[in-house]
């Protein structure tokens, strides 16, 4: 769906792990293996990280860009990472 979302506003879409690791803002993981609660706890700042670019992202396409299809896009991202992030927490003591 991204894909198609950045092809449809006529954008090339990244096809190289080096493209994709250069436009994320969530880090790689330390070598060493988690515990399980440790991994949850990866994944759930993740989540929080995804869902905070989103926000910002849903702004500029808003205010910025006057791109309401974006906009309503990325909202709909942003509700399944907030989601998760609700579902993630349950699992920490």
């Amino acid at each position: 769906e991204i894909a198609e979302r950045i092809t449809k506003l006529g954008g090339i879409v990244p096809g190289t792990m080096a493209e994709f690791i250069k436009a994320s803002s969530l880090k790689e993981a330390p070598t060493k293996i988690p515990t399980q609660e440790g991994m949850i706890k990866e994944l759930l700042n993740d989540h929080e990280i995804i869902a905070t670019s989103l926000r910002k992202h849903i702004d500029n396409c808003d205010e910025k860009y006057k791109d309401v299809g974006s906009a309503d896009f990325l909202t709909s991202l942003l509700t399944s990472h907030e989601t998760l992030a609700w579902t993630l927490r349950r699992y920490i003591k």
